[in-house]
């Protein structure tokens, strides 16, 4: 490539990299770069993209309520965003297996503030109690859809659950739920207080 006022190359030791100023829409693409030495040769590829980033969501997983859970998520897009999608499901589970419950989609229109980092929420409610959900994200904007989150899991709190009384054995079991994937053998899950 070569540089011009926007584009400067730059390289300290090993380091290569390519600066780009004032990022255009006709700077998107694939860029790729090449190494070579006389151990052989690789190459890389990288997409610069205005489609915003995959939601990363920041709620606790854990609800203070037994039918309800407000998730909360952020995303990071330079244009405004113009449509969130937001998809959740219920996970049953028993000894043996697991089963999904069917997608629940819910289409939001953010209202955007002057900063690029896109902070949002929704109010999941009239959820069974007892039980864990999955949810996933993705955001539009003028470039188009970004790609869609990692799945992400929180819980509802059982009938008669006291959330600020959880003694420290119970907790720590619960968050040991939380690190292991549902779909692990090695699945610890606490209802209504009891071991499953």
């Amino acid at each position: 490539m070569e540089p011009t006022e926007r584009k400067t190359m730059e390289t300290r030791g090993n380091k290569h990299s390519l600066n780009i100023k004032q990022v255009q829409s006709s700077d998107f693409g694939n860029y790729s770069c090449v190494a070579e030495n006389s151990l052989g040769r690789a190459k890389k590829y990288m997409e610069l993209s205005g489609r915003p980033s995959p939601a990363q969501f920041r709620s606790a997983p854990f609800s203070r309520s037994k039918d309800s859970y407000n998730l909360t998520w952020m995303v990071e897009s330079y244009p405004p965003l113009e449509e969130v999608r937001l998809l959740y499901r219920k996970i049953m589970m028993n000894d043996t297996h697991q089963k999904h419950g069917k997608w629940h989609e819910v289409i939001l229109h953010p209202n955007n503030g002057e900063t690029f980092t896109h902070l949002m929420s929704y109010n999941i409610r009239n959820l069974d109690a007892a039980s864990v959900f999955e949810a996933i994200a993705q955001a539009k904007n003028r470039y188009g859809w970004n790609e869609v989150s990692d799945l992400y899991q929180f819980y509802t709190r059982g009938p008669g659950e006291d959330l600020y009384g959880i003694g420290q054995q119970q907790l720590f079991i619960i968050q040991l739920t939380f690190l292991f994937s549902v779909k692990s053998p090695a699945q610890i899950i606490l209802i209504n207080g009891e071991l499953q």
